[in-house]
């Protein structure tokens, strides 16, 4: 799945790339260290977003009203700005008149469109558009995660609001450490190697390494023990055998999330 979600991007890779040569190796070496070693490399693991545990509260707390939500979304005028653009799409917007204040476009979202939108914006990694196909890589990344997120938290027809979040926010997170894992690798590669990285070299890193650096982003977030002991079982467990019902979920949906992206460029290309 990984390598189909990565050959698009790296569709260019030259004939190097099917015979690694020996800066090939080496790169990959190198970059598996820092990867081994990534708690090491801040400046490539996320901080956690300020607002999180206040908007997690709020948005999975019943009594919360759309004032209060409004109040804490208003601490991050870009957040608040991507909530109104949101607000003001066909999906949502229902007078002529466009929605100019936080708690209307609160209330037009409900609970599921605040917590899908709203948490998905937090942990949005930045992602350089350089045009690159490192860069294109994990924006393919990213665009799963967010599919996949959405499934996660669709799938629990009887699940509480508290697994729904948790489900979602580990979605995030382990896409947060894929586009870790490609960022590493893009800066490791254009130091140390001509051309690119095929898809099965990213793929590999990516099957090692995304979890690892999911938990390392999260280690200092507050985060649920339920959304941390998913994680630890991810990264212990590699056949599936021993993982919870979160862990479950997570594998299930990003596999269901790569079938509805083909899918979809499958329609794209036949309308083309």
């Amino acid at each position: 799945m990984l390598r189909r979600l990565c050959a698009p991007a790296f569709a260019d890779a030259t004939a190097l790339a099917a015979r690694p040569a020996a800066s090939h190796a080496a790169a990959v070496a190198a970059a598996t260290d820092v990867l081994s070693r990534i708690d090491a490399h801040p400046r490539y693991v996320p901080r956690r977003p300020q607002l999180l545990p206040q908007l997690s509260r709020a948005i999975n707390d019943p009594a919360a009203s759309a004032a209060s939500i409004a109040a804490i979304l208003a601490q991050d005028p870009a957040l608040a700005g991507n909530l109104l653009r949101i607000a003001n799409s066909a999906t949502y917007r229902r007078q002529a008149a466009p929605v100019e204040q936080l708690e209307r476009a609160v209330a037009l979202l409900g609970t599921e469109g605040l917590r899908r939108t709203v948490m998905a914006a937090l942990l949005q990694p930045v992602i350089t558009d350089d045009g690159s196909v490192f860069a294109r890589c994990a924006q393919r990344l990213w665009d799963h995660t967010l599919r996949s997120a959405g499934i996660a938290e669709d799938r629990p027809r009887q699940a509480s609001r508290d697994d729904l979040h948790a489900a979602q926010l580990l979605a995030l997170l382990y896409g947060l450490g894929s586009v870790v894992v490609v960022q590493v690798l893009r800066d490791i590669w254009t130091r140390r190697v001509d051309g690119v990285p095929d898809a099965d070299t990213v793929a590999m890193l990516l099957d090692t390494w995304s979890v690892r650096c999911a938990r390392s982003i999260s280690a200092d977030w507050g985060l649920s023990a339920r959304v941390r002991q998913a994680l630890d079982e991810l990264e212990r467990d590699r056949d599936g055998t021993a993982l919870g019902p979160l862990g479950h979920l997570l594998r299930g949906s990003r596999a269901q999330a790569a079938v509805d992206a083909e899918e979809c460029a499958t329609v794209e290309a036949a309308g083309a």
